[in-house]
């Protein structure tokens, strides 16, 4: 009697399961209660069912539906900006820093001479003894062809028996990318967020510091060896960041109601995304509405 009551209990645990398991998205319906027409009107809607999530997507930059699985955009505008401090600078080494670019440098640090390195200093602007100098911003379209390229900092300097060599700091290293044709900026890589390479070519005394905040080389003093010392990270000019949504439902909650309020003008696909996420359920169902906010 006691296993026949274990055998019973099991099979009404296994069959409370499946049908805890079971989400009928057919039954999931979305409502607009109330269209807004102007900026600062307010969107009401009611919700039919029960699945297990909701996610809304407002259809505005950086929360478009289309482009929630998108990480890379064949149409985009990579561009890069830093500031710098260069201190000691002199006559003596008038080109101490360049900014350098490849498309074939395969990461290796023996082989940096091997790889083919674009000088574009030109498109920056560097210190000039001021901290903080902004470099504005340096458009890497013409490179984006790429699937990845290595953007680096070279410091190159001289001995000298009458001057020191500069010090340099690199400061507030952004590469942005605005994906088009929706003109959503991606933050792709910041200082703190990239991995770099620090290779010394000659004199390892005084090489680049990397920290979370900036990268830094201090310069000899008079009669110090010649120095060449890079900074190096690599960058995909393609990649994007998906388009998030904004959560509504989780699995434990019960919601029948959403509001939202659109601040800018323009036209919208908002976008609610139902799914079932069990062991034995993985769907999903959108429902799609168009609105013009003037």
């Amino acid at each position: 009697m006691k296993k026949l009551f274990i055998t019973l209990f099991v099979i009404f645990l296994v069959a409370s399961c499946k049908k805890e398991s079971v989400v009928d998205l057919g039954e999931f319906k979305v409502t607009m209660t109330k269209t807004p027409t102007k900026v600062g009107d307010t969107a009401f809607f009611s919700f039919q069912g029960n699945p297990d999530f909701i996610t809304f997507y407002s259809g505005e930059r950086g929360r478009n539906y289309d482009y929630r699985n998108r990480i890379i955009a064949e149409n985009s505008i990579p561009q890069l900006s830093f500031t710098s401090f260069g201190q000691g600078l002199s006559a003596l080494f008038p080109n101490s820093i360049s900014l350098m670019l490849s498309s074939d440098y395969k990461g290796d640090t023996t082989a940096i001479n091997t790889a083919t390195w674009r000088d574009i200093s030109s498109r920056a602007v560097f210190s000039s003894g001021i901290s903080g100098t902004a470099s504005g911003t340096i458009n890497l379209s013409d490179f984006r062809d790429r699937d990845s390229v290595y953007i680096g900092f070279r410091y190159k300097v001289g001995s000298s028996t009458s001057a020191v060599q500069p010090t340099w700091t690199i400061q507030s290293f952004s590469l942005n990318s605005t994906s088009l044709p929706d003109s959503t900026v991606h933050s792709l890589r910041a200082i703190g967020t990239t991995g770099w390479q620090t290779i010394t070519l000659a004199n390892s005394t005084n090489r680049w510091q990397v920290s979370s905040t900036q990268l830094r080389i201090a310069g000899g003093p008079i009669n110090s060896s010649s120095n060449e010392s890079w900074v190096i990270t690599k960058v995909s000019l393609k990649s994007v960041n998906p388009d998030f949504g904004i959560p509504i439902k989780r699995i434990d909650e019960r919601v029948n109601s959403f509001f939202y309020r659109f601040t800018r003008p323009g036209i919208y696909s908002l976008s609610f995304l139902a799914a079932g996420k069990r062991i034995d359920l993985d769907e999903t169902v959108v429902q799609q509405f168009l609105v013009t906010i003037n």
